[in-house]
């Protein structure tokens, strides 16, 4: 029987192209595999219109909402630059609590910025 832990979890990366980072909306939703808990490991992408009066923040939540929230602030960017947060605690990305199995989280912008848009990746490991 094989299982799933920390160091053997299924990885997961989920994209979302032309995302508005300048509105406070939801841009994706999705359920992991039933059972497993999850960990966001990087949130990462690129800007595709100049991301103006930064920071704002990429976040992943629940309906109930998480004690902790994973969190990546994005910076002040003109188009056609990165940003990432490759490894937990880097980059402004805060990953205290791991994702609760059998939820549907809610992948969002808080929509602090004047202006921006841009191609998201965030990346979770099931175990």
């Amino acid at each position: 029987m094989s299982s799933q832990f920390y160091d053997n979890a299924l990885r997961e990366t989920y994209r979302f192209p032309a995302v508005a980072i300048d509105t406070g909306a939801i841009f994706g939703r999705v359920i992991g595999p039933a059972g497993k808990q999850g960990r966001v490991v990087n949130i990462s992408g690129l800007v595709t219109a100049e991301l103006t009066s930064g920071p704002t923040d990429i976040t992943v939540d629940t309906v109930a909402g998480l004690t902790i929230l994973p969190t990546m602030a994005i910076p002040a960017l003109v188009a056609d630059l990165g940003f990432a947060a490759p490894q937990r605690g880097v980059g402004g990305l805060n990953l205290a609590d791991d994702l609760p199995a059998d939820t549907v989280l809610e992948f969002a912008s808080v929509g602090t910025a004047a202006a921006g848009d841009g191609d998201v990746t965030i990346t979770i490991d099931w175990f």
